[in-house]
């Protein structure tokens, strides 16, 4: 976790000090006035709804060691001590990144549409088996939440396992400015926040910004699958000393050999040799964000024997893709997150899971732009022709997935009725997969069962 006197904080960030001469220290950092501990910094951010700098007294109570402070806000305490700064999120980022120098370990960066989260998590275990490894906890893959991540790094960690996330270009580019990367991660591309970028081709070149910050010498894994970023990364300026590693269908590093069982799956990756790999989750596509993470593993040198334990003993970020009994049936959770691809993806493992029935229930893909009416109704359609016995939805988008499917089908006007709906299937020997954007809360489905 971060030590730093507040006189190399305010080096590091450009930041004026007051009331303290700097000599003094803080241990860690907090941006939620409510998360703050003894010796901590406070970070004050200004929302829609909510300003930091107005719980100055709060953290002063709960033991804070000092705050920094927006240059020209009104209200400055006089009692605490404080960095001012012309904007606290890139002082904050600039701390970070200090913080970052001086623990020195490889930095492995994952970004992607779909994925990053899971191969966080796979690159986690597999660097694990041989080095002092942190990585981001939960999905804290923004502004704030990557140099968080930063500021909890202990100080003999030589492994940092780095999410990031975006949502408009140029994000990725800012993360990179506080994190330099030995490996970068591209997991997949998708059409996620096609609402903000318009093309699935601008999404590719705003995941690409990973490359800004990558060290030479350095190493990216990406997912050849997607030929927009194939051709995105074929008309970057690339550096000479890089390794560029394509996975995915149609390359050398392809999954192969998938078998599902009620409780995960296992696959082979011939080109790494003859290991086979048991993923304990229901989603296939998770193979991929393995394999991503296989890769970086290599390029880290991590000891070949040493993989299919840790690929198998990876414990999953909850809500992507765990199996877990419910009665006689299985429930499915990938209640995360959903977009198009992934509704697909989650679909098709659906099917490859034993059981009489099959059953989909789900909800709302957010952030599609336009064609969000049409893309639901093609994910009815997809769930008809795989062969979806029941299709139960909810949302007023998911209607349209409703209309697209052909089968035995309930749209509900609520969530409590679904959810009910759902309870009367643990006598059968059925197969239930429950989806839906972070926003629809599915996972109320999966702790109402």
């Amino acid at each position: 976790m971060i030590n730093m006197t507040f006189s190399q904080a305010a080096s590091l960030c450009g930041g004026r000090l007051f009331h303290t001469d700097g000599t003094a220290s803080f241990t860690g950092a907090a941006s939620d006035s409510r998360a703050v501990k003894e010796g901590m910094l406070f970070v004050p951010l200004i929302g829609a709804r909510s300003d930091g700098h107005a719980f100055a007294k709060d953290v002063k109570k709960a033991g804070a060691a000092g705050m920094l402070w927006k240059k020209g806000h009104p209200g400055k305490p006089e009692d605490l001590p404080l960095i001012e700064v012309d904007d606290v999120v890139e002082a904050f980022g600039k701390i970070a990144r200090g913080w970052l120098m001086e623990v020195d370990p490889m930095v492995v960066g994952v970004t992607g549409s779909n994925g990053k989260t899971s191969t966080k998590d796979f690159c986690a275990s597999l660097f694990g088996t041989t080095k002092k490894t942190w990585k981001t906890q939960g999905n804290r893959n923004t502004e704030i939440g990557l140099p968080l991540t930063i500021c909890e790094t202990p100080i003999d960690t030589e492994v940092l396992i780095l999410e990031m996330g975006m949502e408009n270009k140029g994000e990725i580019a800012y993360l990179c400015t506080i994190a330099p990367l030995d490996i970068a991660i591209i997991a997949s591309i998708g059409s996620a926040h096609m609402e903000n970028l318009g093309s699935i081709e601008n999404i590719a070149a705003a995941k690409c910004e990973i490359l800004s910050s990558l060290k030479p010498f350095g190493t990216l894994v990406y997912n050849a699958a997607s030929p927009e970023l194939v051709k995105v990364l074929a008309d970057q300026p690339l550096d000479p000393t890089w390794q560029l590693v394509a996975f995915g269908e149609g390359t050398d590093f392809a999954p192969e050999n998938l078998q599902m069982t009620r409780h995960g799956f296992s696959f082979t990756l011939p080109s790494l040799g003859s290991d086979t790999y048991v993923v304990r989750c229901a989603n296939p596509v998770q193979a991929d964000n393995a394999t991503a993470a296989l890769l970086a593993a290599r390029a880290g040198e991590i000891r070949k024997d040493l993989w299919s334990k840790a690929i198998e003993e990876t414990e999953l970020t909850p809500m992507r893709g765990q199996i877990r009994p419910f009665g006689q049936a299985s429930l499915f959770d990938d209640t995360y997150k959903s977009n198009p691809e992934s509704a697909r993806a989650a679909l098709d493992a659906l099917m490859q899971i034993p059981a009489k029935v099959h059953v989909a229930v789900l909800s709302d893909m957010l952030d599609l732009g336009s064609t969000e009416q049409e893309l639901h109704r093609q994910i009815g359609e997809y769930a008809s022709q795989l062969g979806v016995d029941r299709l139960y939805t909810w949302g007023p988008l998911s209607k349209a997935v409703h209309d697209g499917f052909d089968g035995y089908k309930v749209h509900f006007e609520n969530k409590i009725d679904m959810i009910r709906a759902v309870r009367k299937l643990d006598q059968l020997d059925a197969a239930i997969l429950v989806k839906g954007s972070r926003s629809m809360h599915m996972e109320d489905v999966i702790q109402g069962c």
